[in-house]
């Protein structure tokens, strides 16, 4: 066969394959992706029982889904998954009847589905605060606190919102900071009633939730010696919460209380003879021992508050009260406990602590690694093997410490792939099909135009 005669059959290879190739695009079309058409959601809640969310929707077969429930401060949302799918309507009930969740809490949520053909969709954002409905609500605005009240006088709930905004705006002094967003306060009426909503032990009479400027308090109607007191204590832990606000730990606890009781109340003669009694009969204890928990028995928790109380003033009377409210705002930067302390009052932590104690006449105590007792040893032992005395480094303690929780977070279902990825698999397949046509094509060239039978 003549260079001629092979031109034709190059031609009818090359447009054989072209018309396969146009063929496989045109068997497998576009992928038709599916649709889904949310409704308006909603969501209910009775407390004690459940938080109801309700997704309307139509347009597409919805093979899955879940509901993302987000409160303040998560690092990310709860992923609760949907065990029943309605035919136009998606509804989750959360179970309250366990607790779990504060009177006034904030929660964003929103329903994701995975359809039939692998995609995901997200459904339209739900808002509702989760409130304690059991009782009839009244309510007092000030410039800043709000006060909600069950059972109180008008003059009394007066007087409360007027403790309220004198406290605050005193933290916000001290602190240097802007207090102007309202701030939520909840009056319960007894301990009982306040214990069974907010779910506390019987020793906690207030609790703050800065995260989202709430705060809870258990007082008697008329009861002006605890209101005065607590009402502005637990404000004042807003305030330091907005001056110290930083992503990677808090302050410690006994600096925290000890600056609401001591902007609150002082340091007063009752909390002076507990830390007194506690001094003599040899039971106080270090302030980092209050660095992260209070004890919550009732044997103990008093004398937690009048050491953090105690150690406050004696740091104003020394440092003074900017040096103070410096260390607070340093906290913010993300700084350590002790690079905030040196800031404030130029030593750290543990020196304070130790000069603390000095001053209530008690001579403080050492803990932690010591140099093991050297016991007998063979004649002629050098003692530069087993049994050397090993002093830690200074970033040993000594102390096992268990690594903080971490957030448990949900990763999506893998195998709910999208519309998209199917297209990019089909294509995929497209081009290696087609790629095997070519080099076949190129082969039967190669053969045809070289070898020992070539022309």
């Amino acid at each position: 066969m003549n260079r001629l005669g092979r031109r034709p059959l190059a031609r009818r290879l090359t447009g054989a394959v072209l018309c396969a190739a146009f063929g496989l695009l045109y068997a497998v079309g576009p992928v038709a992706a599916q649709s889904i058409v949310f409704g308006t959601p909603s969501a209910t809640s009775k407390f004690g029982v459940a938080i109801v969310f309700t997704q309307p929707y139509s347009g597409a077969t919805v093979k899955s889904a879940s509901v993302l429930v987000q409160q303040p401060g998560d690092v990310g949302p709860a992923v609760l998954p949907l065990t029943k799918i309605g035919s136009a309507t998606l509804v989750y009930s959360m179970d309250m009847s366990g607790g779990g969740l504060y009177p006034n809490t904030p929660i964003k949520a929103h329903i994701e589905v995975v359809l039939s053909d692998g995609s995901v969709e997200e459904g339209p954002e739900i808002d509702i605060t989760y409130a304690d409905d059991r009782y009839t609500w009244h309510t007092k605005v000030g410039k800043v606190v709000r006060l909600h009240y069950i059972d109180a006088t008008d003059s009394f709930a007066s007087q409360m919102l007027a403790w309220g905004e004198a406290g605050i705006q005193k933290a916000a002094s001290f602190f240097g900071v802007d207090e102007s967003k309202p701030i939520d306060y909840f009056v319960y009426p007894s301990e009982a009633v306040f214990q069974k909503g907010l779910s506390q032990a019987g020793t906690i009479g207030g609790v703050t939730l800065s995260s989202f400027r709430t705060c809870f308090a258990a007082v008697a109607p008329g009861d002006s010696t605890y209101g005065r007191s607590v009402i502005p204590h637990e404000l004042t832990h807003v305030a330091f919460a907005d001056a110290s606000d930083n992503p990677y730990h808090n302050p410690p606890r006994w600096f925290n209380e000890g600056l609401a009781v001591y902007l609150s109340d002082g340091f007063d003669a009752g909390d002076r003879q507990l830390v007194t009694q506690a001094v003599k009969s040899g039971t106080i204890r270090s302030l980092l021992a209050y660095t992260d928990y209070f004890p919550l028995d009732a044997s103990r928790i008093y004398l937690a508050y009048a050491e953090s109380v105690s150690a406050m003033d004696f740091m104003i009377r020394k440092y003074g009260q900017p040096a103070v409210a410096k260390i607070v705002r340093a906290y913010a930067k993300g700084v350590t406990d002790d690079e905030a302390f040196t800031a404030g009052i130029g030593v750290n932590v543990e020196t304070f602590t130790s000069a603390w104690l000095v001053a209530n006449g008690v001579t403080p105590t050492t803990y932690g690694p010591q140099p093991a007792p050297t016991g007998p040893v063979p004649p002629g032992w050098n003692g530069s093997s087993p049994g050397t005395t090993v002093t830690p480094g200074p970033s040993e303690t000594g102390i096992a410490v268990a690594p903080s929780p971490s957030p448990t977070l949900v990763p999506r279902n893998p195998a709910a792939a999208t519309g998209d990825d199917q297209d990019a698999y089909l294509v995929a397949a497209m081009i290696a099909v087609l790629g095997i046509l070519l080099l076949a094509l190129a082969g039967v060239l190669s053969m045809r135009s070289g070898g020992p039978g070539a022309v």
